[in-house]
Parts: C-alpha cells; structure tokens; sequence
C-alpha cells in the first residue's frame, strides 16, 4: 500500500508584500477558551489589515486568562487559517 496525500487548500501567504498588494484581504482573531466565549473580547471583532496588526493584537488578548490559543484566519468566506500564535 502506498500512502497519498490530499492537499485541502493552498497556504496563505503572509508575507509584506502579498497582504499590502492584495486589496480587501485582511485578517480577524479566534481563540480557544478555557470557558465561555470570546464575545467579550474586542480583538475577536476587529479586522486587521495586515498580520503583523493582527500579531501584535495577540499579545493583548493573552492578557484575559480564560484564553488558551489564539489562531489568525483569513477575513474572507469561508475563513483560511493563517497561522497559531502562542503566549
């Protein structure tokens, strides 16, 4: 038996250049929480125009300490992922 791969998706690109060139894509926070929601937190309803924004955010939702793990996904339909962002 040989094994097979099936890619889903292609990645996104997060660099500089492909997140300033490419209009009306940005990128939103979701988290992992210990209990309840995220409502609460205003960085889960921002939009942020480029992933270091969107990083830099991070730090500040950490801050809560119902937050276990936060993600960075495409603002788009449907959402990509991005990338994990750890403490």
């Amino acid at each position: 038996m040989t094994p097979s791969a099936l890619l889903l998706e292609e990645p996104v690109a997060t660099t500089a250049t492909a997140t300033s060139n490419t209009p009306g894509i940005g990128f939103r926070l979701r988290s992992i929480m210990r209990q309840g929601t995220a409502a609460s937190i205003p960085e889960t309803w921002t939009r942020f125009e480029s992933i270091d924004d969107a990083r830099l955010a991070v730090k500040h939702m950490y801050h809560d300490d119902r937050v276990l793990k936060i993600f960075i996904v495409t603002d788009e339909a449907p959402a990509r992922f991005v990338e994990w962002v750890d403490r």
